[in-house]
């Protein structure tokens, strides 16, 4: 169980809040010049799968044992950043990175791919991050994309012999990158039948069953039923923080 210890750090400037007793510790900020390749700093970039840096990426770096122990940066217009790691507490920190992004009238947050290795105040880490909008998360059960739902409504269609075809309505994902149509076989997963790990755009959706013209409806409108349907991701049922989806009742 990790103890409680409370601290946060803000690229410009820093400030620790003790707990337990601990004497406060001043910490001062550093440029991200002026502590590369130095001990007692962790450093990094962010950018997406095609290289291009990111600017305004939230980088946090936990504290392994200290409940509550968290530094705080922002990458600058160059995608990077800088976090001085203090010597008190003393101990291992991991280093995450979260992207927010606005597109489709909504607001969507970003887990971005790193390296999540733990280093000390005694190391000089780096810890780049990268964007991804599809692939599966090292270590979990989760993926980069967003997932399409679908539940039975009106068939006896076999849902896991269903395919989605995905055709995008703008030119690219909202990272930017080239979308292109492809389709997906729905899958039972934990009792949902689903299309995951999609990357998140905006398309036109239809579904393919041999000898059937089925339907789709978004569950969270009353435009009807229709055989293409437009996917803009967002939040349904109980997700975590950087997870999106959408839910379609299937019929004929």
């Amino acid at each position: 169980m990790k103890k409680t210890f409370f601290a946060a750090l803000i690229l410009g400037g820093s400030s620790l809040f003790p707990a337990c007793k601990k004497q406060a510790v001043a910490i001062q900020a550093s440029s991200y010049q002026s502590i590369i390749k130095k001990a007692g700093a962790v450093t990094g970039k962010a950018t997406d799968t095609r290289g291009n840096a990111l600017k305004g990426v939230n980088i946090t770096a936990e504290h392994t044992v200290w409940s509550g122990t968290y530094l705080y940066a922002t990458t600058n217009i160059n995608g990077k950043y800088s976090i001085n790691i203090p010597s008190d507490p003393a101990g291992d920190w991991i280093a995450t990175a979260k992207y927010s992004k606005n597109a489709y009238g909504k607001t969507y947050l970003f887990e971005m791919d790193g390296n999540k290795a733990p280093f000390s105040q005694a190391d000089t880490a780096i810890r780049n991050f990268t964007w991804k909008l599809s692939g599966k998360k090292p270590g979990e059960d989760g993926y980069y994309g967003a997932h399409v739902d679908l539940y039975q409504f009106g068939t006896d269609a076999q849902m896991d012999k269903i395919k989605i075809v995905f055709t995008p309505i703008d030119g690219t994902l909202i990272d930017g990158s080239a979308a292109v149509s492809f389709e997906r076989k729905v899958e039972d997963v934990a009792g949902t039948f689903m299309v995951k790990d999609v990357p998140i755009g905006k398309y036109s959706i239809s579904a393919k069953y041999p000898g059937k013209k089925l339907y789709l409806e978004n569950r969270h409108d009353d435009k009807g039923a229709a055989v293409n349907k437009t996917v803009i991701f967002g939040k349904y049922g109980f997700l975590g923080e950087t997870e999106y989806n959408i839910e379609f009742w299937v019929s004929e």
